[in-house]
């Protein structure tokens, strides 16, 4: 089978992308930019979630050879904040870092005092284990 489907998940959901293996990044690039109704080069696309491996058009490369298979997962992460959609996927955001525009939520007293703790349950050893 020649055509390999690409995950690409943004903010506003995951789309899949039809593309070949000789298929340059460019074109790659240009497809899932009209897949996700950007105009220009508003967004970036990344191979990791944190942001690391980014996936350039400048790159005059294909896909197999930066090691893009069939049902790989792309993040698209859009360059200018858009609304609501400027908001990341990432979960693991550190608790100082916020989207800019996004309102001070103040924490309950629970979990200011549960996100300090290591996570572990303390007790002693079990005589009949």
């Amino acid at each position: 089978k020649l055509e390999s489907i690409i995950r690409v998940q943004s903010p506003d959901g995951v789309k899949r992308i039809t593309a070949t293996k000789r298929e340059t990044v460019a074109t790659f690039l240009k497809k899932v930019a009209k897949e996700f109704g950007f105009r220009n080069n508003g967004f970036s696309v990344y191979t990791n979630r944190n942001r690391t491996g980014e996936i350039t058009a400048s790159q005059n490369k294909s896909l197999s050879l930066l090691k893009i298979k069939h049902g790989d997962m792309l993040f698209l992460y859009p360059s200018s904040p858009a609304g609501s959609s400027s908001e990341t996927m990432d979960t693991s955001v550190s608790q100082g870092a916020r989207p800019a525009g996004a309102p001070h939520v103040v924490e309950d007293e629970i979990d200011q005092y549960l996100i300090k703790q290591d996570g572990k349950i303390y007790r002693n050893r079990d005589q009949q284990l």
